[in-house]
């Protein structure tokens, strides 16, 4: 008998649980996989909301560091007048970026304060510093912010803290031996090839430093820079044979970087004028139409003694000039006479080819005058404005100012003063004899050019420059701001044919005598010039057809015993109307979270 097979329901029966398991599993995966997708959906939102939220705050971060920039630009701008002032920073504008307002705060920190600078391309020498503090904060249109602070250091330097200061190419290539003492600095490109020169201090420029002249191919071997250890070492090097990181390697092997350019991260240094004035402003006379950013840079504006004189009554000058001493009291005829005296075509000028119509100040009897009454009396910047000029007449075609018998100047007005004295005119100004070499003072010169005369100075010397023979020492401690004479292109540029050598810094100081045999003159102070001359251009070497037949050079050079005077170091020390050239410095930057 066969055994029963079961039957469909009974085996139904047992598959029904199994089947019924499956599903909920199914369900319960598909509710899991539903809960880890909105989950990961959820993260996705989450983490694009963040992203979005990290790229704003990026961009507003960013756009605040924009903003800092702008900032500092304009703080760099506002020192084009050497000086950061409270009128300057309320005058900051808040930076504009489309998609985006910003919140600035710009504030001095503390109050101004004279010191060594100890970073930087500069350190080393004193300046005004002002610190302050940049705040921006960068506000996007859906209110995600950023902000920053900035801080920066504003320094004011004054242009006789420099050794020399030029603000257009600066040529240094004396025939003669020179050793320099100061720091040497040009806003422009530096020309430097001798024989025989030293330099002592630093170099700088935010341009080049060519190793040969601007004028010709010459590369002579004797130039040589002190290193921090006061070894004097030859250069062999210049930005044409050493570009970019390779000159800064070079300039710290050799000098320890005393030899600093552009790529060394030297900055131009502004100018004591407003933006787009020219820098003759500095020593332009008075005009009724100067506003008040003009009155504060020139030197007509801040003389205590604004003397004008038309050069046609220039024979009996104290007849014919106009004396404006703000209310002080003025010298009487006869004192004036002493001080003051007339002298058209008083000698010859063989570089100008010409005879000067000098009004000559006698030092001593100026001293003397004041002295009487050193309170009432005292002046610290004398501008002299020549008027009515005529190139046909010979008697006022080059009015010019001289000074003579100025071994010592006057006295100070108080115990607790150094007193001082500067000179200041737009034409031509002449030195005869030592100046400023009994009791020092802190003095300057500003002028279109400067002629320095030796104690053995003739005004009856004939033409010929061979018998105008120099004394053995003429000494001058005095800080010059005048014009140069620029050689008209770089050689090695195309374009430059036949360029016209403008003499160098060797004869900034000019001379019309002949020094050879060692005849020495001994410089202190500080040779700044920012701008070329406008009265007196005639060429450096001019060996035209002189007067009286004459032909050929109109001096030899002396020996130069020059040097910065370290006096100048002392703000208290510094000429009556010293300009300043400012630069602004970043010092610290951090964003605020």
């Amino acid at each position: 008998m066969r055994a029963a097979r079961p039957t469909r329901q009974s085996t139904h029966a047992r598959q029904t649980p199994r089947r019924g398991f499956a599903l909920e599993a199914v369900l319960l995966l598909m509710l899991l996989f539903g809960i880890i997708i909105t989950a990961g959906l959820s993260a996705v939102n989450a983490l694009s909301r963040t992203s979005t939220v990290d790229y704003r705050s990026s961009q507003t971060t960013y756009a605040a560091e924009g903003g800092a920039d702008d900032i500092m630009s304009q703080l760099d701008a506002a020192m084009s007048d050497g000086v950061i002032s409270a009128e300057d920073v309320a005058g900051i504008e808040s930076p504009t970026l489309p998609g985006f307002r910003f919140e600035t705060v710009t504030e001095t920190t503390g109050e101004p304060i004279a010191k060594t600078i100890t970073s930087g391309p500069f350190a080393g020498l004193i300046s005004l510093n002002q610190p302050m503090d940049i705040r921006v904060t960068a506000i996007d249109s859906l209110q995600n912010r950023g902000e920053v602070v900035l801080s920066v250091n504003a320094q004011s330097i004054p242009l006789f803290q420099f050794g020399v200061f030029y603000e257009e190419d600066l040529e240094i290539l004396p025939g003669q031996p020179m050793t320099f003492a100061g720091w040497v600095h040009s806003n422009a490109s530096m020309y430097i090839s001798s024989n025989s020169v030293t330099f002592q201090s630093q170099i700088t420029t935010p341009d080049s430093v060519f190793w040969n002249r601007k004028n010709a191919s010459e590369r002579l071997n004797g130039v040589r820079i002190h290193n921090a250890a006061g070894t004097a070492v030859q250069l062999d090097f210049d930005s044409r044979s050493h570009a970019g990181a390779a000159f800064v390697t070079r300039s710290t092997t050799r000098f320890n970087n005393r030899l600093m350019t552009g790529v060394s991260g030297v900055r131009p240094l502004k100018l004591p004028l407003p933006t787009g004035m020219d820098s003759y402003t500095l020593i332009e006379p008075r005009n009724g139409s100067d506003g008040v950013m003009v009155q504060d840079v020139k030197l007509a504006w801040k003389s205590d003694w604004y003397i004008t004189l038309d050069v046609a009554g220039l024979s009996d000058p104290c007849a014919n000039m106009v004396q404006d001493r703000g209310g002080r009291v003025v010298p009487t005829a006869a004192q004036c006479a002493a001080i003051f005296i007339g002298r058209p075509d008083a000698f010859f000028d063989g570089r100008e080819d010409l005879r000067p119509d000098v009004l000559e100040i006698d030092m001593a009897q100026l001293r003397t005058w004041i002295a009487g009454d050193p309170a009432g009396r005292r002046v610290d910047i004398i501008y002299v404005h020549f008027t009515g000029t005529n190139p046909a007449t010979p008697a006022r075609d080059y009015p010019a100012l001289r000074l003579v018998n100025g071994a010592e100047l006057p006295p100070s007005w108080s115990l607790l003063e150094p007193g001082g004295l500067s000179i200041a005119t737009s034409h031509p100004l002449y030195v005869r004899g030592d100046y400023n070499t009994v009791n020092w003072k802190p003095a300057a010169f500003y002028a279109d050019a400067i002629t320095f005369q030796s104690n053995s100075w003739n005004d009856g010397m004939q033409a010929n420059y061979a018998l105008r023979n120099a004394a053995n020492l003429t000494t001058a401690n005095v800080a010059i701001a005048a014009g140069h004479s620029a050689t008209t292109c770089d050689w090695q540029r195309a374009g430059c044919a036949t360029p016209i050598y403008g003499g160098g810094l060797e004869n900034f100081p000019r001379f019309l005598e002949n020094f050879s045999g060692g005849r020495v003159y001994r410089y202190t102070g500080s040779l700044v010039s920012l701008f070329e001359s406008r009265h007196s251009t005639r060429p450096w070497g001019n060996n035209t057809t002189r007067t009286g037949g004459a032909q050929g050079a109109y001096y030899s050079a002396p020996t130069r015993q020059w040097s910065f005077d370290i006096r100048f170091r002392d703000p208290r020390m510094l000429p009556p109307g010293t300009p300043r050239v400012g630069t602004v410095i970043q010092t610290a930057f951090r964003p605020i979270y």
